[in-house]
């Protein structure tokens, strides 16, 4: 039998979905039925919603699921992105552990949440542009990113220990750390690298009160070469 890629679109969520999230889903599912992942090779894909009040649980729950189905990769999608139709098979084209969207945060100016290991002065760490002076293209590997949209090869999950995901106070940085990071935390530990896609993170979206997107965020970096 050839190969088989069999895809857990992951959705987390309160119950509530914005509407234009809803139309990108509904482009990914038609571009899903019509094309293959890769060539020559069977495919699936199995939706799985998850609506609760706490995040890391939801998240939990999901990747819980789709191993029990098994699952060959889980692919997060939060309920307020925007995103192309092909968003999974460009994701899985990478064959990575881990590989994400550099999204932009929904604040003004924005900021990517994709971010390189600091020093001891900063402790979280130093931002990773996608639409900067340079046009990044292809894969970065990073220290820490967002799972709002997030590719996960579950293969790794045997060596991760549970919790995954978890919101954790910092003492030393007096604040929260989001279950995101502690997931990506735990990859690292476990011995795997975690990437972003540039190319894809320019045609996602953030939706708030507007579209965030990343031609929001260079007048933060040309704050921070000056």
């Amino acid at each position: 039998m050839s190969p088989k890629t069999k895809l857990a679109i992951c959705i987390p969520s309160n119950g509530e979905w914005k509407a234009d999230f809803g139309f990108c889903l509904a482009q990914l599912c038609v571009y899903c039925s019509s094309a293959l992942f890769f060539e020559g090779e069977q495919r699936e894909v199995l939706f799985i919603d998850k609506r609760t009040s706490n995040l890391p649980r939801s998240r939990q729950e999901c990747l819980e699921d789709a191993l029990m189905q098994d699952c060959t990769h889980a692919l997060f999608i939060d309920t307020d992105q925007t995103f192309p139709m092909d968003t999974a098979h460009r994701l899985l084209h990478w064959k990575k552990p881990v590989v994400a969207c550099n999204i932009p945060l929904k604040i003004m100016p924005s900021y990517p949440t994709a971010r390189a290991r600091g020093g001891s002065h900063n402790p979280f760490g130093s931002p990773i542009y996608s639409n900067g002076r340079d046009n990044k293209i292809g894969l970065e590997k990073v220290w820490r990113v967002g799972s709002g949209i997030m590719l996960i090869d579950l293969s790794i999950m045997a060596k991760i220990e549970k919790p995954w995901f978890e919101i954790r106070w910092s003492d030393k940085n007096s604040q929260f750390v989001g279950e995101d990071w502690y997931f990506v935390k735990r990859v690292e530990d476990a011995g795997f690298d975690v990437y972003v896609d540039h190319e894809l993170s320019r045609v996602i979206g953030h939706i708030g009160p507007f579209l965030y997107t990343h031609a929001h965020i260079p007048q933060m970096e040309e704050a921070e070469a000056a």
